[in-house]
């Protein structure tokens, strides 16, 4: 979900503490898939000192906008708790047939800002846990802590920021190909920006080190059990970003970008080290109240140092566009192509397309409509010349209501349907000796939740 701010100079802080902004040509209409190649959106907090946010947001976050929810005042820090609870039905929890069975959703976390007037630091923890009763060992517990700051150098900022998170890969996320029952991996991230301002240009250089650890699956059938050991991996990330802004709210960016990888070793096995690297041009016009739109356009390549894979190069593009015909809807179309960051057993040399269209509409004062329809597609190229490429296609519909009774309670009905399709076979994980790549699920949920 996309949500509104209003609009101000400090915007450009978003592009700057992105991975990059990869990605697509609009091929019709889709969807983010949960496993997202950017990290980064998934394991920080958007208000967190030393990454960046960007709320553009949907009338869904209207009434808190409107009433102001900077948290709770503490001294000179606000306090921003959130909790929320989910029960459900989900017909094929692992992709796989007989894994249906209901599901309990739980959400907390507790995030800490500056309320300074010149430099700012922040802390936040978040924990997610699904558990389904009838399958236990589906359930997985997902948390993360980060910290981070920035100091105001007078017309330059500096700033730093570190996150720890536990995650799990899961049989129904795009990509993760011979996944069956929950992989769990750790990442740690540390991240440093330097912001160099002068009258309307900005020069941005900035480094990343990631380093992932991946675990055991843990079935409850022989089969299902996975060592993902040797996807163990640390990244090193380079990006250098300008940014000319040729109006209030209006910029045109660039972006070049290194990365190196190296991955666990083990004796009988070459890992699939790597270095690449990419540049990217682009616009950002955010001063229309009605339309606004960033698109960005470039390539990017990898070349593998170790492991004998063939070396990469595509075109990446991304865009996207935000629509307020009026103060009750909100159109958001977004799309993009380019590499994966390793995160799943097939990343290295995978490929992710994406389409989406979000739908908010306000029905009532505090009853809004959520509509979500999108397509996304992996190909992940072979390691040997003669071998088939895999190819991963899934297509979701999802449709929900929040009634805001409270300020800060709100309840949620949900459906969501998701089929996936896989092209060319892949080793198993199931009784059967084979996985299901292929499979269709719904989903219906019912929540309440909580913010301040």
């Amino acid at each position: 979900m996309v949500g509104f701010k209003a609009r101000d100079e400090q915007r450009a802080a978003w592009l700057s503490c992105q991975w990059l902004f990869l990605v697509m040509i609009i091929l019709g209409i889709g969807y983010s898939p949960r496993a997202n190649a950017q990290l980064i959106n998934q394991y920080f907090p958007s208000e967190l000192p030393g990454y960046s946010s960007d709320a553009t947001g949907t009338v869904s976050l209207k009434e808190i906008l409107l009433n102001q929810h900077p948290g709770i005042p503490v001294g000179a820090y606000f306090l921003k708790p959130a909790a929320s609870q989910q029960f459900g039905y989900n017909t094929n929890i692992l992709g796989a047939p007989h894994t249906a069975g209901p599901m309990f959703i739980t959400n907390a976390s507790l995030g800490m800002n500056s309320n300074w007037t010149r430099h700012a630091i922040g802390a936040s923890v978040s924990v997610a846990n699904q558990a389904y009763p009838t399958l236990a060992a589906a359930g997985y517990t997902d948390w993360n802590a980060s910290a981070g700051g920035s100091v105001d150098l007078g017309r330059d900022v500096a700033s730093l920021g570190y996150s720890h998170a536990v995650k799990h890969l899961y049989a129904t996320d795009l990509g993760n190909f011979g996944i069956s029952y929950p992989v769990p991996y750790t990442s740690d991230d540390v991240r440093l920006s330097y912001r160099k301002n002068w009258t309307r240009f900005a020069l941005i250089p900035s480094a990343a080190y990631d380093n992932f650890s991946f675990g055991n699956s843990a079935g409850t059938l022989p089969t299902a059990a996975r060592n993902t050991a040797l996807l163990s991996h640390q990244l090193e990330t380079q990006m250098l970003q300008g940014r000319f802004e040729v109006s209030k709210g209006n910029a045109i960016v660039a972006i070049l970008r290194g990365s190196e990888a190296q991955y666990r070793t083990k004796p009988g096995v070459v890992p699939s080290d790597y270095i690449g690297g990419g540049g990217f041009l682009g616009i950002d016009l955010r001063s229309d109240p009605v339309l606004q739109y960033r698109a960005m356009v470039g390539g990017e390549t990898r070349y593998f140092t170790r492991g004998g894979g063939r070396p990469i190069t595509t075109p990446t593009a991304e865009l996207n566009i935000l629509w307020l015909p009026n103060q009750m809807n909100t159109f958001t179309l977004t799309g993009q192509r380019g590499l994966f960051d390793p995160t799943s057993p097939f990343s290295r040399n995978q490929t992710m397309s994406t389409v989406s269209l979000l739908w908010d509409r306000e029905l009532r004062r505090d009853i809004i409509f959520h509509g979500d329809i999108g397509l996304s597609r992996t190909d992940s190229r072979a390691t040997q010349a003669n071998a088939s490429a895999l190819q991963q296609t899934q297509s979701k519909f999802a449709a929900s209501i929040d009634w805001l009774f409270t300020r800060d309670l709100k309840l949620t009905v949900q459906y969501s349907h998701l089929s996936s399709y896989m092209k060319h076979g892949i080793p198993a994980v199931l009784a059967t000796g084979n996985s299901r790549a292929t499979f269709t699920s719904n989903t219906f949920t019912f929540g309440i939740s909580f913010v301040r």
